[in-house]
Formats: C-alpha cells, sequence, structure tokens
C-alpha cells in the first residue's frame, strides 16, 4: 500500500500545492515505484526528497525544489515536515480503516449470532467465524467447567481430529490460561513447537502449528472461556488483528452466555410445566373436601410451601361405619417428597383394606416405604381409626406431632408415640384407644405448624398452638372455625415470613 491508498488524492494534491506556496517552488509527492500522486509533471526532482514511512515501511516519497531565495537546508525541512504530516495523515487513516473494518466484522457476527439458541451451534459458529474474518488457519474454543478448574473444548475449525483428541488443560497446569484468567490480557505464542509454556509441544509440532493469540471471552467482567487463533506460519498479530481478535471473543462470550441463558430458561420451564402437572396429580391424592359422617363435624387444610410437598391427609371409608384418618409428613420437599407421599398413601390404602389391627396397618407401610425408597427417606404419620357409633379412636403416632384432644377447657396431647416409617424394616408399633365424648375436639397437624417462624427467628411452638385451639374451642367454634382460627393465628405470628415447610391440619368435632 501507498500514500495514494491511504490519503484521497485531492487531500494530496491541496497538501502539495500549500507546500509548495511555502516553499515558493514545486513540491511533488510519489509512491514507492516513482509514481507521481501530486505537483506538476513533466519535470525531475532536483530538490531535497524524504521518504515517508509508516510503521518501518516506505508507503512514497515527497520532494521539494525551486525555493526561491531559499537554502537546500530549508527544502529539506519542508520536506520532511511534509512526510512528517502525510505519515501521521496515513497513521490516522489506518487506524479508521482498521476500526471500520473491526465494525464490520463484528456487526457481521452479531447478525450471525442473532437468534442462535443452539449452544453447540454457537459454538461451532464462533470457531469458524473466527478464521473467516482473521484469515488465520485454525481456531479452537474451550469454556470453563463448573467450578472453573478445567478448560473445555467445545469447539474446533482446522484442526484435525488427532489434535483435537490430545488431552485436557486444567488450570493448575497451564500457565498461558492462568495468566489470561486472571489478567484479562490476550496472549502471544511466537512458536507453540518451542515455547515452554505450551503443554502439547509436541502435538502442535505433528499439527504444523507455529504462531497462536489466546484471548479471553468475556462477558460482564467474567471469564467464560478462552480462544485460541492459530496459524501454520510464523506470524506477529498486529494490533488491529489482536483488537479485532478480542472484540470477536466478546461477542462469542455473549452470544454463548445468552444461547446458554436461553437453554436454562427453556429447561426451567419444562421443569415448572412438570412441577404443575405433578402438583396437579398431587391435588388429586388429597381430598379436596372433608367426608360428611353422621356424629363429626371434620375440617382439613392443606398448605404446601411449594407447588408440591410432602404433606398429605386422607379419608378412608371402613367397615362397620368407621373412618381413617391419617395426617403424614414425607422427609425433605419437592418432587421426590411427592413421590413417596404418593407412595405412603397408596401402600395405606392398600393395607388399610384388608388389615384390621392398626399397628399391623403401619408396620405394613413401613415395610413398603422402607422398599421402595433410599437411605434417608422417611415419613412421620398419625394414623386413626374413629368408630363412630362407639365414639372411640385408636390411634397409631409414628414420630408425629401428638395430636390433640380438648375436652372441657383442657387440652390433651395424645404422646403414645412409635417410630418413624421408612427408616428400617424391623421398626415395631405400637396403638392406644381413647374414648371420646360428646364436645370433644381432635386436632392433628403436620410440623409446618409449630415451626413457622417469624422475622425474629421465634417459632410458634406448641403453646401457641394450645392457647388458639383453647381460645376457638370456648366459643364454641365448628371444626372449620377452629381450623381458621388456628391457621389466622399461625400467619399473624409469621407476618410476611415466607413459610419454609409444608402445613397440614385436621379438625374433628365429636357431636
Amino acid at each position: 500500500m501507498d500514500l495514494g491508498d491511504y490519503l484521497n488524492p485531492d487531500v494530496l494534491k491541496e497538501l502539495a500545492s500549500a507546500f509548495g506556496d511555502a516553499a515558493g517552488g514545486a513540491v511533488r509527492v510519489r509512491a514507492p515505484d516513482g509514481r507521481l500522486l501530486a505537483g506538476p509533471a513533466g519535470e525531475d526532482d532536483d530538490g531535497e526528497a524524504v521518504k515517508v514511512r509508516l510503521r518501518r515501511r516506505q508507503v512514497g516519497t515527497v520532494a521539494v525544489t525551486g525555493r526561491r531565495g531559499g537554502r537546500k537546508g530549508e527544502r529539506a525541512r519542508l520536506a520532511e515536515l511534509m512526510g512528517t504530516v502525510l505519515a501521521r495523515l496515513c497513521e490516522q487513516a489506518g487506524q479508521l480503516h482498521e476500526r471500520v473494518d473491526e465494525l464490520a466484522a463484528v456487526y457481521l457476527l452479531t447478525e450471525e449470532f442473532t437468534g442462535r439458541t443452539d449452544l453447540s451451534e454457537v459454538h461451532q459458529l464462533v470457531a469458524e467465524t473466527m478464521v473467516k474474518v482473521t484469515g488465520a488457519d485454525a481456531c479452537s474454543i474451550r469454556v470453563f467447567n463448573e467450578n472453573r478448574t478445567e478448560l473445555l473444548r467445545v469447539a474446533t475449525a482446522g484442526l484435525s481430529g488427532q489434535y483435537v483428541a490430545k488431552g485436557p488443560i486444567l488450570l493448575s497446569d497451564s500457565v498461558i490460561d492462568r495468566e489470561i484468567a486472571e489478567t484479562g490480557q490476550c496472549v502471544y505464542i511466537a512458536d507453540e513447537r518451542r515455547d515452554e509454556r505450551v503443554l502439547y509441544k509436541v502435538e502442535a509440532r505433528e499439527e504444523g502449528i507455529v504462531s497462536a493469540l489466546c484471548a479471553p471471552m468475556g462477558y460482564k467482567g467474567r471469564i467464560e472461556g478462552i480462544i485460541r487463533v492459530y496459524t501454520r506460519r510464523r506470524h506477529e498479530f498486529g494490533r488491529f488483528e489482536t483488537s479485532l481478535i478480542r472484540a470477536v471473543a466478546a461477542q462469542a462470550a455473549a452470544a454463548i452466555v445468552n444461547a446458554r441463558l436461553y437453554n436454562e430458561a427453556v429447561s426451567a420451564e419444562r421443569i415448572r410445566r412438570q412441577l404443575r402437572l405433578a402438583a396437579e396429580v398431587q391435588r388429586r391424592m388429597i381430598p379436596s373436601r372433608a367426608p360428611r359422617v353422621a356424629g363429626l363435624d371434620i375440617s382439613a387444610i392443606y398448605e404446601p410451601c411449594h407447588e408440591v410437598g410432602g404433606d398429605f391427609y386422607d379419608f378412608i371409608e371402613l367397615a362397620d361405619g368407621n373412618l381413617g384418618v391419617c395426617v403424614a409428613d414425607v422427609a425433605g420437599k419437592g418432587i421426590p417428597a411427592s413421590l413417596l407421599m404418593a407412595s405412603a398413601r397408596s401402600s395405606l390404602r392398600a393395607h388399610a383394606a384388608y388389615l384390621y389391627d392398626l399397628s399391623e396397618v403401619v408396620a405394613a407401610v413401613n415395610v413398603d416405604l422402607w422398599a421402595q425408597s433410599d437411605e434417608g427417606d422417611f415419613a412421620t404419620m398419625f394414623y386413626g381409626v374413629l368408630d363412630v357409633p362407639n365414639r372411640r379412636l385408636t390411634y397409631c403416632s409414628a414420630g408425629h406431632e401428638p395430636a390433640l384432644l380438648v375436652r372441657g377447657g383442657q387440652v390433651r396431647p395424645l404422646a403414645a408415640q412409635s417410630g418413624i416409617v421408612g427408616m428400617t424394616a424391623e421398626m415395631t408399633y405400637s396403638h392406644e384407644v381413647v374414648q371420646l365424648a360428646p364436645g370433644d375436639l381432635l386436632v392433628v397437624y403436620t410440623d409446618g405448624l409449630p415451626e413457622a417462624i417469624n422475622f425474629r427467628d421465634d417459632a410458634f411452638g406448641r403453646e401457641r398452638i394450645h392457647r388458639a385451639v383453647l381460645d376457638a374451642a370456648g366459643r364454641g367454634e365448628s371444626a372449620e372455625g377452629v381450623g381458621k382460627h388456628l391457621l389466622w393465628e399461625n400467619r399473624r405470628f409469621a407476618g410476611l415470613q415466607t413459610r419454609g415447610d409444608d402445613l397440614t391440619l385436621v379438625t374433628i368435632r365429636i357431636q
């Protein structure tokens, strides 16, 4: 390239004319091959000629001749001055061209990346685009693993399968990648075959790779990965090339992060749909309303803290006018807990249908849960059978919150306890029989009620439950009224604090 490639001919003519007026003679601007670019034609350059250099490369000459009364030294200084002016103008024009080329490349990338959502497709497109816009021979892209200890290869262009499969790059082993990760700056490798910092020198030699530039893929201050651009000849990457590679790497990082976020959003929406379906299935398993049984006033409240939960309650119609009542709390939250809840409910219904002894029913449920679940999965369970005609309750509490019997202004916890279900197949269970009377109130709940926390990290506790129950029972509230009062007091205590556990509450008044 010469002066004519950097500067407009009219600009060169104006400069030559202006300096010619100052010199009182002629100023000629020529290309390195002698072509006249500006100034009068038809005369020899018998004056002082100065070479115009740009980055150590000659791009033209300037000659000042015929200054009237002028001295040779003055003509030389004018030629030197004009040469300096032209060199600076060329430098500025070159930088402008570089910026335009860089913006054009980045614009091209933006167009290419827009709308891409497949992460592997984006990775490969970045590698191929990098080779295309830089004129390099090959490119590889590696991104950090989750704990940022290793750079995982995600795409290559222009590299053989043998070189691609050369081995891992652990951050602890790679001096180059650690420097990039720590400084966020590019690292230049003059010769990969000999540089001691390179991990795979032999493989680079076999692949024919010589020079490389390693650039960080940074997005919002975080380095997502590293791009390596290779040449199969010794090459020093200029300022423009380095700037362009950094710009492409930044665009690539943004495109990769956006594609990843899109995929995560799609995955999250898929999980939300599955949760909604699971919640719908779970709602069908839990009675939508309490049963109407002569001699009993029954109410039930169920509030999961997530879309699906591990609490459940159930009412089972049994022979001879008996009613089975179950309230249970499965360990954990979310889908795993809801699946274990479904298993426990199905097991209870299956065994309650043909086993008479209540302890045997709970023991059978325990064996089923133990066989079907992983270690650490368990549930607490209250299972009682109400003999309605004889006003009698037979119950087994398997590690559950003690149910409450309210009678004559007193609260009596039904404290007979056995072990939790699902922990070991050898667990044994016992039951207790309680005679009931008209006006008695039975309250069964899960630990989401006493363990509700307010903003001072105080728990609602059993004492507040007892006071709230006695208050509502003393006013003659129905089973539903007692449940609503308990829930209101619990919410008033917790305030706006987020509930951290499912809550289930069953109240039964004996009529």
